[in-house]
Formats: C-alpha cells, sequence, structure tokens
C-alpha cells in the first residue's frame, strides 16, 4: 500500500501536465474503485493487487488535491487552507475507515450470530474443542470474514466511484489566469 500511495503521489504531477488537476484526481479515484474491486476476487496475488492500485489511485488526490485547496485563497490564508485541507484529509479517512470497519463487524457479527451458542459448554470449563467442531467452527469464521470483506469493499468501491463522478463533474476553477 505505501508504495502504491509514493508511486500515485509522485506521478500526478507528471500526470497533471496533461491534464486538468481534477481530472486527474477524478481519473485516480476511478481507478482506486477498480483496485478495490480486485478484493472481490478472494484470489491472494489479486487481492494484494488491489490493495496497490487502490493506493495508486489515491496519489492524485493526494498531492493535488491540497494544491487546487490552496491556490483557490490568497496567498495571506495559504496557511489556513493548507491546514484545514490536511486536517479534512485525516478526519475524512479515519472516519472513512470507521464507518467501513463498522460494516465490516456488523457483516461478520451477523454471519457469526448463534455461532457461539451452540458451543459446548465444557469449552468454558477446558478451553479446549474437538477438532471436529473446531474445524466448523474456522470454515464458518472464514466465510463470515469473506462476506465481510465483500460487502465492505464493495460498498468502498462504490463510494469511490461516486466521489469520482462527482468530482469530474465540479466546476473547481483552473490555476492559469484566464485569457483576456
Amino acid at each position: 500500500m505505501g508504495l502504491g500511495v509514493a508511486a500515485g503521489t509522485l506521478t500526478a504531477p507528471a500526470l497533471a501536465r496533461h491534464v486538468a488537476p481534477v481530472t486527474a484526481i477524478a481519473a485516480g479515484l476511478t481507478v482506486s474503485a477498480l483496485g478495490t474491486l480486485l478484493l472481490l476476487t478472494g484470489s491472494l496475488p489479486l487481492i494484494l493487487t488491489g490493495i496497490t492500485v487502490q493506493a495508486l489511485g489515491t496519489g492524485p488526490l493526494f498531492a493535488l488535491g491540497t494544491g487546487l485547496i490552496v491556490s483557490s485563497v490568497p496567498p495571506s490564508r495559504a496557511g489556513s487552507a493548507a491546514s484545514l485541507s490536511e486536517t479534512g484529509n485525516y478526519f475524512g479517512g479515519s472516519l472513512g475507515f470507521a464507518l467501513l470497519g463498522v460494516l465490516a463487524t456488523v457483516v461478520y457479527r451477523t454471519h457469526m450470530n448463534g455461532t457461539s451458542d451452540s458451543l459446548p459448554s465444557a469449552l468454558a470449563a477446558t478451553h479446549h474443542l474437538p477438532a471436529a467442531q473446531a474445524t466448523a467452527l474456522l470454515t464458518e469464521a472464514r466465510h463470515a470474514f469473506d462476506a465481510s470483506l465483500h460487502l465492505t469493499a464493495l460498498v468502498a468501491a462504490l463510494i469511490l466511484a461516486a466521489l469520482a463522478a462527482l468530482i469530474h463533474s465540479s466546476r473547481v476553477p483552473s490555476r492559469e489566469p484566464a485569457q483576456l
């Protein structure tokens, strides 16, 4: 993930020389949405690729977003705008992780509902499960985790795609002066 963010952030300025920064940010979020969809595959190599692609797509947002915000205010307010941008970045990321984490937990617990009720009372005394019950519990936990990951990835991809569409359709003023 770190390498993906670094690569996306480092290539964003070059991309912005060819397309408008807003277009680069929207394209990056679209790439992130597609990377997030790779989490639905269940294949470890594709999941790792998806995480990398997802992170790569966030590069333009991080690299160009603050520039757009700072350039939209008078120079005397640049420090305030930059700090507000960073605060929004951290708050939005934390809130997103928290909400998606709650969704993942709810889905997991829903799929595991009643499983603990069927555990033998001997487990409380011995802290051991018979092998067959342990295998069944592990299988059920894996299915619950997969269902949780899949729904959370789908919701995250939809959010990223919606943000890309919203940003692409926005009317952000260009950083270049108007030609008269």
